[in-house]
């Protein structure tokens, strides 16, 4: 066998064996995670099969996770990580691809349901259900979108049934990822916007005029607009919301 190509082999398997033992955390970072507001306690394993314990988007998060990056987009460049937090009882799981692809940050097929609790006060929202969501930003503009969003609502208010609570798809508008949902009516809409800085607004409008409304939610944070009322927060990943 010619020297050169024994070296070559040489080399390849050097390379082979680096990447088996390569670490998560430093696929994490390659993957341009670390930089989105995602955060974890602690990352463990090899990049084939690793594990993130208390993973967490911005307010949001995301319990353990099993992780592994994909081969095959590597031979492209790409950095692209499989995520999976196995469905239990009382708890839906959650599978995603997340990483980088040129100066993109994508995530790829996002399903799962996300507790919002006092995330979003004074909104009344409960839970984020996201299915098939999938979502390119580059250089912090959001490039496309797709996938469909639930939103449950947990307010008690006269006049509406919010139960099915409002259901829209993702998109992209002027470089800023929004998600314009509504009920099954269209009297009630919720317009969720977010930038590649991660600050974000929600503006929720309930269409009518009930006279239970007028004292009641001016006290959970509605104010009187043209035909209805509205309440808005506004704030930044991984801080406290403001009105």
């Amino acid at each position: 066998m010619p020297r050169a190509l024994t070296y070559m082999l040489i080399l390849l398997a050097v390379i082979a064996v680096a990447l088996f033992f390569l670490p998560l955390r430093l696929a994490v970072g390659m993957a341009g995670l670390e930089g989105s507001r995602f955060s974890a306690k602690a990352i463990s394993g090899s990049v084939w099969s690793g594990r993130i314990e208390g993973a967490q988007l911005g307010l949001f998060p995301l319990g353990d996770l099993d992780a592994g990056v994909r081969f095959l987009p590597l031979l492209t460049g790409r950095v692209l990580i499989d995520l999976e937090r196995p469905p239990i009882v009382g708890d839906s799981g959650l599978i995603a691809t997340v990483g980088k692809s040129g100066n993109s940050l994508v995530v790829q097929d996002l399903t799962t349901i996300l507790s919002v609790g006092r995330q979003l006060a004074p909104l009344p929202a409960s839970a984020i259900d996201l299915k098939a969501v999938s979502v390119t930003f580059a250089q912090g503009r959001c490039q496309s979108a797709s996938g469909q969003v639930r939103v449950s609502l947990d307010a008690n208010i006269p006049g509406l049934n919010l139960r099915q609570g409002l259901l829209g798809k993702a998109e992209c508008q002027d470089g800023v990822l929004v998600l314009p949902l509504q009920s099954g009516s269209g009297m009630e809409q919720l317009t969720l916007k977010l930038q590649g800085n991660g600050f974000y607004t929600a503006r929720l409008f309930l269409s009518g005029s009930e006279r239970a409304w007028t004292l009641l939610l001016p006290t959970i944070g509605f104010l009187k607009a043209p035909n209805g009322y509205a309440i808005k927060v506004a704030g930044q990943l991984g801080q406290r919301n403001t009105r």
